[in-house]
């Protein structure tokens, strides 16, 4: 039985035709490492040109979005401050316009649920924002002392606000204004209806949002069968002490933050970039996503969470396809030199 089973798994072996094949399949290995490292380069980093047009789309359908190219970027939970939350959405794609006088930003995301009325207690609304600063790299929470940042901010429930039952907070029977503390405070979150759809707001890190004097940003959406597109629009020079000046910096470092109603996401509960995208104003490129700024240990943390799961994802089609690929380069190149 011993004998039977050495004839079939000791087949006489060519040792100096293995040596050889050996040092083949290594360089094979090598070349597939070199190869899986160079596509994921080609994928992830880079820039893409900013469209220019002579008029800048407004409406998330138009036709100029067509010719825009896209960048997709990542979402993950808000984990950095109170209250934690958000995570239901884990991808957007960016696609930015612009022309000598206005900038625009479409961004696209998948949403299964439409949430555009809050009318009634625990009904909260979809929404989006993007977070920018010219010039030096913000921190990621929302900007520091010293490094504010500019905030543009889309609700559904704003765009829904004129519908009946829509988007008015206070859409119940109110006596007067003593049952609308917001509105009779003026408090910008509290109005009836919202002709831009969009808010502008400044920050210097977490619960500092500030709700910025000139609201010279536009917002329009259409919601799709998987979700929602929202453009945003403004003119690329600006008055606001901490508005974006797409004129004045270089480089313009942009973050993105979703909210899905239907998960009870509002406020800090929210899908957020960890990492920066780069918009360089004066050659119109967007590059890909940079570690965001200094926001301490709770932030690495994230960003190696982010990698360490991106890595998970990808390891095993990798191995396999290296497995794969040095196995049978071995046995090639053994097949044919062995005497």
């Amino acid at each position: 039985m011993k004998r039977r089973l050495r004839s079939l798994l000791g087949v006489s072996v060519d040792r100096r035709a293995a040596r050889r094949a050996t040092k083949l399949a290594v360089v094979v290995m090598c070349l597939v490492m070199v190869a899986q490292v160079a596509l994921v380069s080609v994928v992830t980093a880079g820039t893409q040109p900013v469209e220019s047009v002579e008029q800048v789309p407004a409406a998330p359908d138009a036709a100029k979005w067509e010719d825009a190219p896209t960048r997709d970027v990542s979402l993950s939970q808000q984990q950095m401050a109170l209250p934690y939350g958000g995570g239901s959405v884990d991808e957007m794609t960016v696609q930015t316009v612009t022309n000598d006088t206005h900038v625009a930003f479409r961004l696209e995301w998948e949403d299964p649920t439409s949430d555009m009325n809050i009318s009634e207690p625990g009904a909260y609304s979809d929404g989006v924002a993007v977070m920018m600063r010219g010039g030096s790299k913000p921190p990621i929470t929302m900007g520091a002392n010293g490094d504010p940042v500019n905030i543009w901010y889309w609700r559904a429930a704003w765009q829904n606000s004129g519908d009946e039952g829509g988007g008015d907070m206070y859409s119940y029977p109110h006596p007067d204004d003593e049952t609308r503390p917001g509105t009779a405070a003026g408090n910008p979150m509290s109005q009836s209806d919202y002709e831009q759809n969009a808010q502008n707001y400044y920050a210097k890190g977490y619960g500092s949002l500030t709700h910025a004097p000139t609201q010279d940003v536009s917002a329009n959406a259409e919601r799709t069968d998987d979700g929602w597109e929202v453009v945003f629009v403004r003119e690329r020079g600006a008055d606001g002490e901490f508005d974006a000046a797409f004129e004045e910096s270089d480089q313009m470092y942009l973050a993105f933050a979703v909210w899905n109603g239907s998960a009870d996401e509002v406020n800090g509960q929210k899908s957020i970039t960890l990492q920066y995208s780069v918009l360089d104003t004066e050659n119109n490129e967007l590059s890909a996503a940079e570690n965001g700024g200094d926001g301490g240990a709770t932030e690495v943390a994230e960003e190696t969470g982010e990698s360490v799961m991106w890595l998970a994802r990808s390891a095993t089609n990798w191995i396999t396809a290296l497995v794969l690929a040095t196995v049978a380069a071995w046995l090639v190149s053994y097949w044919r030199l062995r005497r």
